[in-house]
């Protein structure tokens, strides 16, 4: 594996080590590193260098401690109704300790002050698993980046007043929740509303085609691409996904222009490592493992082949484990919905930025709102004839550990496959 692929998933060792409060164990996992890669010695200091800095960063981040009141420092980066997602930078008990945890709740207290997406915020509550309590919550002086997420939400909602609003501005920019969720994970389909590497492609493709149309120097394009999507990261609350799809991309463009050939398998091990630099505890993060997950297993396969269908089961696979870990449960059809579904989610988006850019008239409003109605229907409808298949705990240990071995056995048969045909 490329270096920086290797230090990602030594990274992550490193960290499950040290949450588990194994700091010998720690401490010797680094020496075994440093003598077990068979890199230059100078390469060899740089890995341990890093996995040094991760070691320390890991010790200054705390996790929000459970049946316990703390007073909470953050930032809203979503919400819909009385339901609100914050993003914590740190929390008090005892002391103020750095976190770095997304806590979602509902508030229904009364405020001459109003909670706006973007607003910094003090809350005071507990945390039980995975939900948390607010007894109060009051807004600071400070506004944040994330206030460009509420202007395009603002506006959409604005413009398009129908029930399925929430559809439509979470197509481009994530953060589906409640019945409508529900909906899409049940045909394995949610991942098009969560902001994923497919999402920031789209754009991509979209911000190229646009520069096809002008004069504008190729050096140019993409160091406007690299901005814009640094915007548009902004407006989907920095999700583990779209940031790790951002930040691949805009690397990829950066290597373009500075004239470098570096693999793209090593650019996303990079991303990955700057990731977790940032914030350690981002390794217990669902959609940190899907995404990172997905996206390796997509640059091993399309080196040997191009057809979508085998690309679409090997994002499958890679995110199969931790859906059974996580959510303990998977949809079996996932693969052939997500293909079927490409050029629908391409309308939706579609019409998600009409609706940003103008107001329509209400006879389109009415039509695009029964469109909707017939895709939660179709998906109800299939959902009924296949479910989601749920699994208890032991169950759920025993296809996690399976769904593993499907992912080695489909890239090994891959592998062998296409080498063959190489060698004839």
């Amino acid at each position: 594996m490329p270096f920086f692929v290797n230090l990602f998933f030594s990274s992550i060792v490193l960290i499950l080590i040290i949450k588990a409060k194994m700091m010998t164990t720690a401490i010797i996992f680094m020496a075994v590193v440093f003598f077990g890669f068979k890199y230059k010695l100078k390469t060899r200091f740089f890995f341990v260098l890093i996995l040094s800095m991760i070691f320390l960063n890991t010790l200054n981040f705390h996790t929000i401690p459970s049946n316990l009141e703390v007073g909470i420092l953050g930032t809203i980066i979503d919400k819909t109704n009385n339901f609100y997602i914050i993003k914590s930078e740190k929390y008090y008990d005892t002391s103020w300790k750095k976190t770095n945890e997304k806590l979602y709740f509902s508030y229904n207290n009364y405020t001459t002050d109003p909670f706006k997406i973007g607003n910094k915020v003090y809350i005071v509550g507990k945390k039980f698993n995975d939900n948390f309590e607010t007894k109060h919550m009051a807004n600071s002086s400070k506004k944040s980046i994330y206030s460009l997420r509420g202007f395009f939400k603002k506006r959409l909602y604005k413009n398009f007043s129908y029930n399925n609003n929430e559809i439509l501005f979470s197509v481009i920019f994530g953060g589906l929740r409640g019945k409508n969720a529900e909906n899409f994970r049940n045909t394995g389909l949610l991942h098009l509303f969560a902001v994923s590497g497919f999402h920031v492609y789209i754009i991509y493709l979209a911000l190229y085609f646009l520069y096809s149309q002008t004069t504008i120097y190729i050096i140019y394009r993409r160091m406007l691409t690299i901005i814009f999507l640094f915007f548009y990261l902004i407006t989907t609350g920095f999700s583990d996904s779209a940031t790790r799809a951002v930040m691949l991309i805009s690397l990829i463009e950066l290597t373009k222009i500075l004239g470098l050939n570096i693999d793209s398998k090593n650019l996303l091990g990079l991303v990955g490592v700057t990731n977790i630099l940032y914030n350690p505890t981002v390794v217990f993060s669902p959609g940190f493992l899907m995404s990172y997950s997905a996206a390796l297993s997509i640059l091993l396969i399309i080196e040997y082949t191009k057809n979508p269908l085998i690309i679409s089961f090997s994002a499958f696979l890679a995110v199969l484990p931790w859906s059974i870990l996580f959510f303990k449960g998977f949809s079996i059809i996932s693969p052939l919905m997500s293909i079927i579904f490409v050029p629908i989610t391409y309308s939706l988006m579609g019409i998600s930025i009409l609706f940003l850019l103008f107001q329509m008239p209400d006879i389109l409003n009415k039509m695009i709102n029964t469109y909707i109605e017939l895709i939660k229907t179709f998906l109800r409808y299939i959902s009924n004839y296949i479910p989601y298949i749920h699994l208890n705990v032991k169950l759920s240990i025993v296809f996690y550990i399976l769904s593993f071995f499907l992912l080695i056995i489909f890239h090994y048969i891959i592998h062998k496959k296409y080498s063959i045909k190489e060698e004839l």
